[in-house]
């Protein structure tokens, strides 16, 4: 294992909508030995202002800077936050005008790409590696899984840590824990429908309506994914899409750091198993 202390970045949906991937996140890295240094005053990475390329760099850039005076890597369980992240990484290493405007509207905003912008999973599976993972864990998953890895996994395309077309790196963790990948290939990062929620959700349900069928269609026995965004959409809007659509799915949506947590062998109340919306006590039966 190369990690032992990472700067942690939990991004805006930790407190509200996806306090399960937060709290399973601090739990599955305690269990694995690994330090999180939450970032001290961190700020939202941006998302809702994209059409203000500045802003968002300006945002990045301080949370990039306040892990880099402390000299650690910078982790996130939120893809969006990831692209964000390190698009502007990227973005200040390459155009030292870029960097000198960011740094002029505050010195504190100086970022001279010392530490570099993760995603948990690559942590989990490129830095600490599956050897690693596997002789700490406890439990055999015994289920079926749709891993969804969303639209934003492969983003940006020059730092991707995993296929952009084609990602494998939930597959391996559902596979080491003992779950079976179920046939879900051509919904791998097709997009969930968040984005249009708020604008058209009769097309986001239906999108998201896709996933869902697809994955129950295949045998799954849960959903499995890395984003807060796709969380809040196939999981928190489950009930509203079945309603809306006349159809019944009750398909379990969990984060990858839930599952990877049960197969540590911690206690399901420390994963934030019981706030999902939809119910995961099937799930849990399962857990050998």
């Amino acid at each position: 294992m190369s990690v032992t202390k990472l700067a942690y970045y939990p991004g805006c949906p930790s407190e509200a909508t996806a306090l399960d991937q937060h709290i399973s996140t601090e739990a599955v890295f305690e269990k694995l030995g690994v330090e999180l240094v939450e970032v001290e005053d961190w700020n939202c990475c941006g998302a809702a202002e994209a059409e203000n390329p500045m802003l968002v760099y300006a945002l990045n850039a301080r949370n990039l800077a306040i892990a880099e005076r402390a000299s650690l890597n910078i982790m996130t369980p939120c893809s969006i936050c990831y692209y964000n992240l390190a698009r502007t990484a990227k973005a200040l290493k390459e155009d030292e005008k870029l960097s000198a405007e960011i740094k002029g509207i505050d010195s504190s905003l100086e970022y001279n790409g010392t530490i570099t912008a993760k995603h948990v999973l690559d942590v989990l599976v490129n830095d600490i590696g599956m050897d690693e993972l596997e002789s700490k864990i406890v439990k055999k998953l015994n289920i079926k899984v749709a891993p969804y890895y969303g639209c934003y996994i492969g983003r940006p395309r020059e730092t991707a840590y995993d296929d952009p077309d084609d990602p494998v790196l939930m597959d391996k963790l559902i596979e080491l824990m003992g779950g079976e990948v179920v046939p879900f290939t051509q919904m791998k990062t097709l997009c969930c429908g968040g984005p249009l929620m708020m604008t058209r959700a009769d097309i986001a349900y239906d999108m998201a309506r896709t996933i869902l069928g697809t994955a129950k269609s295949a045998g799954a026995d849960c959903v499995a994914l890395a984003c807060p965004l796709c969380g809040m959409m196939l999981d928190a809007k489950q009930p509203d899409i079945e309603k809306a659509l006349g159809i019944k799915i009750e398909m379990p949506v969990v984060y990858i750091t839930q599952l990877l947590g049960l197969a540590l062998g911690i206690d399901a109340s420390k994963l934030g198993l019981d706030k999902n919306a939809v119910d995961t006590k099937e799930l849990l039966g399962k857990v050998v």
